[in-house]
């Protein structure tokens, strides 16, 4: 017998909101590892530092993040961030065994994506077309556009966003296709970023953060090794919060990841912008590649334009692809289109082992900013895209998945092989309207027998809780 139970009472779901807020507390009150732990050197920054410092004590702070770049890091050193301060632009690295995390007291320091606040009359002018304005500054494949949304700010579900409206070939040419307010487009052969708005948004906000195409970490360069980003809070890019290629022993932790994504990742169809279909991308931690021993734990990741954690690979025919020993665990996800994704496939040969998702806890699918209409409804929680040609001991356990619009597993065909996705204490909370899974094409409803033979014959899963709420 499956553990099915029907509520109306809110009452029996006050205990879930409890442990949402211990989550967000334990994230909130990580603490920092002490200079000392690090073997090799601290290299320190703040917003009162400057760049022709060496960085090597706090009362020697480099400023910009471009400096990272230009750092002789080696393994065992760190990278330390001084809490309360807000760092603009993004980080590329290609050096093994450095962790990036914080310093001082306060607030996590803050690593936003944004250029700049672009509410300054100044940074705009009419287009030419009524109500339409162009930034005077170029703007490279904007995603996400925030109005007088502080970057530092936490916990904040509803943040005032424009409406990407990136230019299909049936639309209007730029910027006629733009109709309603706070819409906007970036030309991508031209670098002009427009805006409809009923007056200049430099004078209308007192501040614009503009999310461009760009990682706010990227590690590449061949198979990183033993990378940690820690005790950071990532916000307002258009592309990824932590993006990896293939890596060993990397890890993310302790970090609040918000308000990113919906930049276009690439245009089918053409070159201008007259003949394409974008496709838009965004994740918070993304591997693209093979992994070995990757964790991410004790992370509040929300107002994600596509997926909360994924490791990923496909299209490479000439690559053999290896992702295994990965643990996710004790992380909050809420409000993405994606929580967790998985595929590895349509390689050289793809292997995919020893993978634990446990203790996390999921929810508001197919509610965040990226869930548009028409979108929302394909929105997974849980997704598993095809399979390896090799999978083995794929672990789901005592995770809680709570409420979606979309559908909280997905499996597309051909799925994995019986016995290598096990299913193990979890619980599912969801309305009484809406669905449960998509498996091989079939949909599943949220009701009690469609679960319960669901549960029996598909998941293998004796011990789950299913909450209906009426």
């Amino acid at each position: 017998m499956v553990n099915f139970t029907e509520t109306s009472d809110q009452k029996d779901l006050e205990k879930f909101q409890a442990k949402a807020d211990l989550m967000k507390k334990n994230v909130l009150s990580a603490t920092d590892p002490l200079p000392e732990s690090f073997p090799g050197r601290c290299y320190y920054f703040s917003n009162d530092g400057c760049d022709s410092n060496d960085g090597f004590s706090p009362e020697t702070s480099l400023k910009s993040l471009e400096m990272v770049e230009k750092l002789s890091l080696e393994r065992g050193d760190a990278v330390l961030f001084r809490r309360g301060d807000l760092f603009r632009g993004n980080v590329s690295c290609n050096k093994d065994g450095i962790t990036f995390a914080a310093w001082g007291s306060g607030e996590k320091p803050v690593l936003c994506g944004s250029k700049r606040n672009y509410a300054d009359p100044a940074f705009w002018e009419e287009s030419g077309i009524p109500g339409i304005w162009v930034c005077t500054l170029p703007i490279k494949n904007a995603g996400i556009v925030s109005f007088d949304h502080d970057p530092r700010i936490i916990g904040k579900y509803d943040a005032l966003l424009g409406v990407s409206v990136p230019r299909e070939p049936e639309m209007e040419e730029i910027p006629l296709h733009l109709k309603n307010d706070l819409e906007f487009c970036s030309d991508l052969d031209t670098d002009k970023f427009y805006i409809k708005s009923e007056q200049n948004p430099g004078s209308r906000f007192k501040r614009i953060e503009i999310g461009e195409n760009v990682h706010i970490f990227s590690f590449r360069g061949g198979i990183r090794e033993d990378l940690t980003v820690d005790n950071l809070h990532l916000t307002m890019t258009g592309a990824h919060g932590v993006s990896f290629l293939t890596h060993k022993r990397c890890e993310v932790r302790n970090c609040v990841i918000d308000y990113l994504g919906g930049s276009v990742l690439w245009r089918k169809g053409g070159s201008t912008m007259s003949s394409v279909m974008n496709v838009r991308y965004g994740n918070a931690v993304e591997v693209f590649g093979g992994c070995s021993g990757f964790k991410v734990w004790n992370n509040w990741i929300y107002q994600i334009y596509d997926t909360g954690i994924t490791h990923q690979f496909h299209r490479q025919k000439d690559i053999c692809c290896t992702q295994e020993n990965v643990a996710y665990f004790d992380n909050l996800i809420e409000y993405c289109f994606w929580f967790f994704e998985y595929y590895n496939t349509d390689a050289k040969y793809c292997i995919t082992r020893n993978i634990h998702v446990h203790h996390n806890f999921c929810r508001f699918g197919g509610c965040g900013w990226g869930c548009t209409p028409g979108r929302w409804w394909k929105s997974p929680m849980y997704s598993f895209m095809k399979k390896a040609d090799e999978t083995e001991n794929y672990l789901t356990e005592k995770n809680i998945f709570q409420f979606t619009r979309g559908i909280i597993y997905a499996h597309l065909p051909p799925v994995a092989p019986e016995g290598a996705l096990i299913f193990k204490e979890n619980v599912y909370i969801q309305y009484a309207s809406e669905r449960f899974a998509l498996w091989d094409n079939r949909e599943i409803p949220f009701t009690r027998d469609d679960v319960a033979t669901f549960a029996r014959n598909v998941l293998k899963e004796e011990d789950g809780t299913y909450i209906c709420v009426r």
